[in-house]
């Protein structure tokens, strides 16, 4: 009988850059439900996983997210790492009102009913160990991190501890996610020489860190709160000895329940390397599981009900969901990288932590008074900072009224008064000054007591005070309050009495009193809004691979940390291209554009939105003499030549592709470059490192084709038998078949090769034992198949559609014309490279013939051309017209005395008068009915300069 089955939501990045560290969660995450099942499940229901992979992308989390619980119905999702994602699933949560457990220590800050945090917070791995360094390693720190939301807020609360303690930050530097080079980061650490560097580096780029640390001969300890046992190992111990970390668990802990913990693990996975963040995922399946024990029902309310106040013997020791805040009581460690790669414990706490998610306990609160070291000034300042931003700005808009203003949080602590200086206050208050609690029991009837508990505005005059001292005041208390309704505190408003006025003006005052303090609000908290969304863009860009700006006009809103080091290595070809996307926009589509610098070559995609322009860009090396010989097996994406917009949307095509296992096929005349693609998509796919084998069906004879692509049996045709013969599927196995001109493959053939896509396993010619085969299918054409199906019957439909998965039309050579000049260049540099001639360039004149010829061969043809013209060439340092083929230079030659007669005004357009030079242009881009690359050609201009002058004459393209 088959148990009744309880699914989990399990939600990690088993590929991308943070896989490294991920993987092992989700690994221990799987035991933990195996061990629960293998004693019986809960209440005779088995625990199912249902695994889903973000690749360390926040957009996908989001989507795989909902997918779980809407899709798969799981009870609760257990998962995630970087804050980014978690940040990006809360809405998606609060929407489904369903659970996350997330086992990753986090920067604080949050608590969504949603979520239960069983990762350390920052006060339970930092509150102990920065002052441990500065009692043993130093004062002096370098933080160095991941450009994302944890690291960059835990480095908040590092400063604030290591300026509590009286210690300095000698420098801080941030890297994009995956970032694999830190010369300039360790030539900054050179120069400030900390006594500490402290990292929050996730992933491959805390692996490369530590290595190019120990490489460039620093001898400075390193401190973490993030790498653990599965980095270690990654980093090897010769790089990682002697540095340190914290974490409430490592895998050197003793106790049984850990023992048992690292064996089972072990005999799973055939590993020891164990680290903290493995460890809270196991325990918060455990946790889970216990809930539901408990819960009377197995639901999400009965989950929530019954996690809070749960305890857990953990292989860390006893751990327990706080029951007020959904964080957990954690232990404490800090560990020391020995030379076999394990954690030496040098420090544990004796007992487990509370969890403190809220920055009020750095390096003051939870230490100090623990300490009898806490005194009523540092609550004052601690108060004084969270607030200082609204009173400054209440300070700002309320220094032309006349009178004495203090502020009070929502405790009733009054933290600071201030008012005109040409109206001083004409009385002293001893209730007036900072740190007096308005909430007493002798204050609590007052203005100021009867708004914080009231929630209201409250206007007390004279004798109606319980203060004496405030007999001849008038107190005024107008509540604070946020964006959801919750008290923030009060400002108290006081006033002579007799300084009044008539109770309409007054009445008007407070008025707009009220209606400035909640505006001073909203416009705080908008401002926190935007930093927030500025701060999550920041962090889900640096995801991006790409270099990305945001454009309007000739104004870059927003460029990624990627992009700001792309523009300062390369400022002069960034302008340009954006100077170039500018002058074309808007453009109504996605766009994709090449352009090539001296030694570099961007491929750039740009999105329009609205009145902007999200701008992507990569960067290759391009250097040319080297790469022109490169080998066909190595060809890149990045090694296309051509760019032309309709050409470069096949290129994308081409890269989504590489990206997926679905066939393809690519379709396009002769000579267009379909084999060229194809091996590309190859080289840029996860098969890459697996054999390209390719097939031309037209070339083989029907009869051979059968045994080619499926191999044969010895004695198949001559009755000997000693072994076999593999065909090209099986020499293709795990790799591609390249099938080019499949359109002429033999119809009784095609329902073999539909049944091997079906199927995946081949016979071969007189055999009858079946061979499983892995190979991932591209097919080439020149042929309509659509046509030979409807028309000669001569391609089957049911083939046609297995293949026609993911579908790339080349254009012919006559449609791209805008990159015959590149092709040109390319094929002569490729020749300069291998030849013993003397190097040589094309002339404009015969440019101009191959821009009037309508290649009918295609790229093939252009090389052929090139190649011919080259050797006729000889000693010659120019390929010139003479040197063409005569078929080439008649074709070409009607058409240019024609269509490409020389514009006689072409030196003109500098002195021209504006009304002249404008009418040049419109009639040069008649002439090419709108083509903007030859009437710039024919003008003496370049593409961009053309575009400028038609935005500023305003001049529309046909």
């Amino acid at each position: 009988m088959v148990m009744d089955e309880v699914k989990i939501g399990i939600l990690f990045s088993l590929t991308g850059t943070t896989s490294v560290s991920e993987r092992g969660q989700y690994q221990s995450a799987l035991l933990a439900i195996k061990q629960i099942n293998e004693q019986g499940g809960i209440k005779g229901k088995r625990l199912l996983p249902v695994v889903e992979d973000i690749s360390s992308d926040p957009f996908l989390a989001a989507k795989k997210a909902e997918k779980l619980i809407l899709q798969d119905k799981v009870i609760a999702l257990i998962g995630l790492y970087t804050s980014v994602c978690r940040k990006m699933i809360i809405p998606l949560l609060e929407k489904h009102d369903a659970l996350l457990l997330y086992p990753t220590q986090y920067e604080g800050e949050e608590q969504s009913p949603n979520i239960f945090y069983c990762g350390p917070l920052p006060n339970q791995q930092l509150l102990h160990f920065i002052p441990w360094i500065f009692a043993h390693l130093g004062t002096s720190f370098y933080l160095i991190g991941s450009d994302y939301i944890y690291p960059r807020e835990t480095n908040k609360h590092i400063h604030n501890l290591i300026q509590f303690h009286g210690g300095s930050v000698a420098g801080e530097s941030y890297a994009p996610l995956g970032t694999q080079k830190f010369y300039t980061h360790l030539k900054e650490i050179e120069q400030t020489n900390p006594d500490v560097v402290f990292s929050t580096l996730v992933g491959e780029s805390a692996i490369a860190f530590y290595q190019q640390y120990h490489q460039a001969g620093f001898t400075s300890p390193i401190a973490s709160t993030i790498t653990a046992e599965t980095e270690i190992q990654a980093i090897q111990s010769e790089y990682a000895a002697g540095h340190y970390s914290s974490f409430p668990y490592f895998k050197s802990v003793q106790s049984p329940v850990n023992q048992q913990f690292v064996t089972e693990y072990r005999r799973t996975y055939g590993t020891e390397t164990i680290s903290s963040a493995m460890e809270n995922a196991y325990n918060s399946v455990l946790l889970l599981a216990e809930a539901l024990r408990k819960s009377k029902t197995i639901g999400r309310t009965a989950l929530r009900h019954a996690l809070p106040g749960l305890a857990l013997n953990a292989p860390q020791g006893t751990i327990r969901v706080d029951p007020k805040n959904h964080h957990l009581w954690l232990n404490t460690r800090i560990g020391k990288v020995n030379k076999h790669g394990q954690f030496d414990i040098i420090w544990e706490s004796d007992s487990p932590i509370g969890p403190v998610p809220f920055s009020d306990y750095l390096s003051t609160r939870s230490k100090l008074e623990a300490e009898g070291r806490f005194t009523a000034q540092d609550r004052l300042n601690i108060k004084l900072n969270q607030c200082k931003v609204l009173i400054e700005q209440i300070k700002n808009v309320t220094q032309a009224f006349p009178f004495t203003f203090a502020y009070f949080d929502n405790e009733g602590t009054l933290l600071e008064t201030f008012g005109h200086e040409k109206h001083p206050f004409p009385f002293h208050i001893p209730q007036l000054e900072p740190n007096v609690d308005w909430l007493q029991p002798a204050l609590k009837k007052s203005a100021i007591g009867l708004a914080l508990t009231g929630h209201t505005t409250v206007i007390l005059q004279g004798a109606e005070h319980d203060i004496p001292e405030l007999d001849n005041m008038i107190s005024i208390g107008i509540p604070i309050k946020g964006d959801k309704g919750t008290l923030q505190g009060v400002l108290g408003v006081f006033l002579d009495k007799a300084s009044k006025g008539p109770d309409a003006s007054f009445d008007l005052i407070v008025s707009s009193l009220t209606r400035i303090i909640h505006s001073c609000v909203e416009t705080i908290e908008k401002n926190e809004l935007t930093k927030t969304f500025q701060r999550m863009l920041h962090d889900v860009s640096g995801l991006i691979p790409e270099s990305l700006f945001v454009i309007k006009g000739d104004e870059i809103l927003f460029s990624s940390g990627s992009a700001q080091k792309l523009f300062m290595k390369n400022s002069h070809a960034v302008r340009a291209i954006l100077s170039e996307i500018s002058n074309q926009s808007p453009f109504q589509a996605e766009t994709f554009l090449r352009k090539r610098a001296a030694e570099a070559l961007f491929e750039i995609r740009v999105v329009p939105s609205g009145a902007y322009d999200y701008v992507y860009i990569n960067q290759f090396s391009n250097d040319c003499e080297a790469a022109l010989v490169k080998d066909k097996h190595k060809l890149l994406i990045k090694d296309i030549i051509g760019s032309s917009h309709r050409f470069l949307q096949a290129v994308n095509l081409a890269k989504s592709a590489a990206r997926i296992e679905a066939n393809v096929l690519i379709l396009g005349e002769s000579g267009t470059g379909k084999d060229v693609f194809a091996r590309v998509i190859h080289n840029e796919s996860e098969r890459r490192d697996k054999p390209f084998v390719a097939l031309n069906c037209a070339a083989i004879p029907r009869e051979l084709i059968n045994a080619e692509l499926f191999g044969y049996v010895d004695g198949a045709f001559t009755g000997a038998r000693r072994g076999g013969n593999p065909g090209k599927f099986e020499a293709a196995n795990g790799g591609t078949l390249f099938l080019d001109e499949i359109g002429d493959m033999p119809l009784e053939l095609q329902a073999t090769l539909l049944r091997v896509l079906q199927e995946r396993e081949v016979y071969r010619v007189g055999g009858h034992k079946p061979i499983p085969v892995d190979v991932r299918i591209i097919a080439a054409t020149n042929k309509k198949i659509n046509q030979e199906i409807i028309y000669s019957g001569s391609f089957r439909s049911d083939l046609y559609y297995r293949l026609n998965v993911f579908t790339i039309e080349l254009l012919p050579l006559r449609d791209r014309m805008d990159d015959i000049p590149e092709l040109a260049s390319y094929f002569v540099k490729e020749l300069n490279g291998t030849s013993v001639l003397p190097h040589k360039t094309i002339t404009d004149q015969a440019l101009q013939h191959f821009l009037s010829y309508s290649w009918p061969g295609n790229i093939r043809e252009l090389r052929n051309v090139v190649e011919r013209a080259f050797y006729i060439a000889g000693q010659s340092q120019f390929i010139r017209a003479e040197h063409l083929p005569e078929h080439l230079i008649h074709h070409s030659a009607g058409t240019m005395t024609g269509e490409m007669e020389p514009f006689e005004h072409k030196l003109v357009l500098k002195k021209a008068d504006v009304q002249k030079e404008r009418g040049l242009l419109i009639e040069a881009l008649k002439q090419y009915r709108g083509n903007i690359s030859k009437a710039a050609k024919h003008l003496g201009l370049s593409r961009t300069t053309l575009y400028r002058k038609m935005k500023e004459y305003n001049i529309l393209k046909a």
